[in-house]
């Protein structure tokens, strides 16, 4: 419980501290004046004041805000003008640079882990001709499993086919008739099992139920930063597509709120340090991501009334803008509570497994280039 609770401050506490310091540091750029830069709500427990700006640390460490000079809008019955250092005093596009600043911190935070991962862990192999056949995971009802096949196994022969790569698994698979043979190797020593026609799933004859296990490539500094800034590209082009797809199937989009994002982070804290940093970046990619929708009282929200302001040369009525301000903060409740309601049906009363193989986290990990070799 303690690891689970440590995790989920170590992947959200650089999120948002990444985040808010965008913010500041576009507020510095354009000389607005910071009034507050903290991280978490609630009771403040550490403050110290530097310049114009009260650093502090608060007793709610989810979240953070950088408060800038003066209001967001300036009041239309104003008497007097905004300072030359409040937020309403700046030009449409420096008011619209901080706003958007935090999300692009985010994706530059993701960019740099991406990177990190590529270059120390390397990519992934992509082609199954070089690819040993070595067990990553076997899935629950599949005949891998039955034969009790084993992470680390390695496949050799099938019938009287010798198989050295995952490409010949997936051919000698494909040309399977009746029973199987199967000849592997576990911790040096050589095991031979076989399964019965019938124990194949019907659905599925020509599947063992196993994932491949990822084989590394090392490489150079520039293409691990290529790889990077592609994986924030892939995943966020992924996330769009897929909304775009329910909305257009007319479907409810799969979305994780609060509660999944804590079980994803508890599962990965028990995994491994690579998964962890990867969530971290993804989880990166969806705030920076989010917070671009142009929703009213999101940061996308705020660019949006700033780019109309930039084409009109003014801005929205103030009647209008609490009016948005209004009916985005009930979509945001709305969301949150979708998103919750998803979790725990997912969580808690999970549908049956899919009979298709599903990809390993390992195989996430560096690239998208990464293809899902099934058998």
């Amino acid at each position: 419980m303690l690891l689970s609770i440590l995790a989920v401050l170590v992947v959200l506490s650089p999120i948002v501290i990444v985040h808010e310091f965008g913010h500041f540091l576009a507020c510095r750029l354009t000389g607005i004046r910071v009034n507050e830069f903290s991280f978490g709500f609630g009771k403040i427990l550490w403050h110290k004041k530097s310049g114009d700006t009260d650093y502090q640390i608060r007793a709610i460490p989810f979240g953070g805000f950088v408060e800038p000079a003066g209001p967001m809008f300036h009041p239309e019955n104003a008497t007097e003008p905004p300072k030359p250092y409040e937020f309403a005093a700046k030009k449409w596009y420096a008011k619209f640079f901080m706003v958007v600043n935090g999300a692009l911190f985010n994706y530059l935070l993701a960019a740099v882990l991406f990177m990190g991962l590529a270059y120390f862990k390397g990519v992934p192999q992509t082609d199954p001709t070089r690819l040993s056949a070595t067990v990553g995971e076997t899935v629950t009802g599949y005949p891998a499993e039955k034969i009790d096949l084993q992470p680390g196994d390695v496949i050799v022969k099938l019938n009287d086919k010798d198989i050295h790569n995952w490409q010949e698994l997936n051919d000698a698979l494909a040309a399977r008739e009746g029973d199987l043979t199967i000849t592997f190797l576990r911790d040096g020593q050589t095991q031979t099992k076989i399964i019965k026609d019938n124990e194949f799933n019907a659905d599925k004859p020509k599947v063992l139920g196993i994932t491949v296990q990822p084989e590394y490539e090392d490489v150079g500094v520039w293409r691990a930063v290529g790889l990077g800034f592609y994986q924030c590209y892939y995943w966020t082009a992924l996330s769009l597509t897929s909304l775009a797809h329910s909305f257009k199937q007319k479907k409810a989009p799969e979305l994780a709120g609060p509660i999944g994002i804590v079980n994803v982070i508890h599962k990965a804290a028990h995994r491994n340090i690579v998964d962890f940093i990867f969530l971290i970046a993804l989880l990166s990619v969806a705030v920076g991501m989010f917070n671009l929708f142009p929703i009213p009282i999101l940061d996308g929200g705020y660019a949006l009334v700033y780019l109309w302001e930039g084409l009109t040369h003014k801005l929205p009525t103030e009647k209008t803008l609490n009016i948005a301000v209004n009916c985005g903060l009930y979509l945001l409740i709305l969301l949150v509570v979708y998103a919750s309601y998803s979790d725990i049906k997912r969580i808690f009363f999970p549908a049956k497994p899919a009979a298709a193989v599903t990809q390993t986290a390992d195989e996430k990990t560096s690239s998208p280039e990464v293809k899902n070799v099934q058998d």
